[in-house]
């Protein structure tokens, strides 16, 4: 049953379970406010996640987690990130596309 009273709780436990689906292990998942993206990875293994993700699409949050926690094993966009995405999240380019109309004034879905 998907829990609506505490959608950052949400977040999170969807970041958790990426995290299991990806064989990835984040050192801490946050989800806070931040302008212009949407969410990061640093290289000491936070991943931040903008607290209002949970407005969006599942789809486009999975896109945005996924993203986030598959640079914890690749820290570029280079082909092999590409190819993680696409292996995982089918679509994700026209997901990626869609991040800069959901939200005008940020840099990038992901960042890094």
């Amino acid at each position: 049953m998907k829990s609506s009273l505490y959608p950052t709780q949400e977040l999170r436990r969807r970041a958790l379970a990426w995290a299991v689906k990806l064989r990835v292990n984040p050192k801490v998942i946050r989800v806070q406010e931040m302008r212009r993206k949407w969410g990061s990875c640093s290289s000491a293994g936070t991943v931040t996640l903008a607290s209002d993700l949970v407005d969006q699409d599942p789809r486009f949050q999975d896109f945005v987690i996924a993203h986030e926690m598959l640079h914890l094993r690749v820290p570029t966009h280079g082909r092999l990130f590409k190819a993680l995405m696409s292996a995982h999240v089918p679509g994700w380019r026209e997901l990626e596309d869609l991040r800069g109309t959901s939200r005008p004034t940020r840099g990038g879905a992901g960042g890094q």
